[in-house]
């Protein structure tokens, strides 16, 4: 049987050895641009020298994994968590404070359902990543979304008068939350000034912070981001959250969290599983500690060339019509499209040529009605991220809504 590839159409071709029969069939075939989920680039994910680290870690470790790998988790890989935390901050993290997770998604879960109880008020972007604003909402959160913007993230004044406002309600927020590196969905980096601001006013009304740093290190051009909130906290107001699942797989499942005393034992008093897989968090420990470096410059200028073609198409075909952020690194791309986009058509249209997108309002903090979509270009192939783009430019350009004029008789 041979396989021949014709535009959108798969022709089998059938031949029987004595050359007398002969059949043919037609399927549709449709590629499969999906801009959706926050996954790493699939084409450099590191099979072989993962199944050696493999090796190494189960010869180091044996008869051992019989054991659970308790609560805090696998050693070798919160000294690797340290590790990277160095590397990029220029001081390690407390390896005994540092507890292994099933991804960022279960750090998140512990720790947020450790300080937020029915009604209370947590405050974060406007725009959160929708997974972070789904435990917030399972847990009755009062959700409040402070005004940001795509470049400098949170607006700390607008913080500011919140917590005022709030004060005058004697409304105390159990914690702030704030992704402040590469943010999803719009990319935005928290600069400097306003961490340091954030530390204060966290401080002033007495509050936590949580910063989730899990696209730390998808760094597109050299050192992006400014130091981290938890090495410039002084007055432990702040719990740490990163992955390793975004820099290598989202099927690995190895995220962490750090926190000092007393939060460290409040968190891992809610805990209940027995600790993360010791087997996967050998295996991560034994990559990455002889890779790191290798692998994040290829997978960065992986991932970095696929959002250049996103944001080089984008510029050639929906330049007068949207706007759209240039990321310096994570793994998203938010478009704000015209008020007159018919959401509901451009959905349809897009969907019909195979491109996948996530709606804005699911990135919302009360889920309003945005005009808006993020696209994540990691997973995607680089040969395939032209077409598709382009399908979805000309798709937007065809969910617009022409402008009629209402006049009263």
């Amino acid at each position: 049987m041979s396989l021949v590839r014709v535009n959108e159409v798969v022709i089998f071709q059938v031949y029987c050895y004595n050359n007398v029969k002969f059949e043919s069939a037609k399927e549709t075939y449709m590629k499969d641009f999906a801009f959706t989920g926050g996954r790493p680039d699939p084409y450099t994910f590191p099979t072989e020298a993962l199944i050696e680290a493999s090796a190494k870690a189960l010869r180091k470790l044996g008869g051992q994994l019989v054991n659970y790998p308790g609560e805090s988790g696998y050693k070798g890989l919160r000294e690797l968590a340290s590790m990277r935390f160095e590397r990029r901050e220029g001081v390690p993290l407390p390896v005994d404070n540092t507890s292994i997770t099933s991804g960022s998604m279960q750090a998140l879960e512990l720790v947020l359902g450790t300080f937020i109880k029915p009604g209370d008020t947590v405050l974060t972007e406007e725009y959160t990543y929708s997974g972070t604003l789904g435990i917030m909402r399972h847990l009755k959160a009062n959700i409040v979304g402070i005004p940001m913007d795509y470049i400098d993230g949170m607006d700390t004044d607008a913080l500011e008068e919140k917590l005022k406002e709030l004060k005058r309600q004697n409304v105390t927020p159990s914690l702030i939350y704030t992704t402040s590196n590469h943010q999803n969905p719009t990319g935005a980096i928290l600069s400097l000034e306003r961490r340091h601001r954030m530390l204060e006013l966290a401080e002033e009304y007495d509050t936590l912070i949580v910063e989730d740093d899990c696209y730390g290190d998808i760094d597109f051009v050299p050192n992006p981001t400014p130091a981290s909130l938890f090495k410039l906290d002084t007055s432990n107001r702040v719990i740490f959250i990163a992955t390793f699942s975004k820099i290598l797989g989202a099927g690995v499942r190895q995220g962490y969290f750090v926190a000092n005393q007393p939060y460290y034992g409040m968190i891992h008093h809610n805990r209940w599983d027995g600790g993360t897989s010791a087997l996967a968090s050998a295996i991560v420990a034994e990559f990455f500690t002889e890779h790191l470096d290798a692998h994040l410059e290829k997978t960065n200028a992986a991932v970095g060339a696929k959002c250049k073609a996103v944001v080089d198409t984008l510029d050639e075909h929906v330049s007068d019509l949207c706007t759209w952020t240039r990321p310096r690194g994570g793994l998203f791309l938010w478009i704000d499209l015209p008020e007159t986009t018919d959401m509901k058509k451009l959905n349809e249209l897009a969907s019909a040529k195979g491109i996948g997108y996530s709606s804005g309002s699911a990135f919302h903090y009360a889920g309003d009605p945005v005009k808006a979509i993020r696209l994540a270009y990691a997973y995607c192939h680089v040969d395939d991220v032209p077409e598709g783009i382009t399908y979805l430019a000309e798709a937007i350009r065809s969910a617009q809504i022409a402008s009629v004029d209402v006049a009263a008789d």
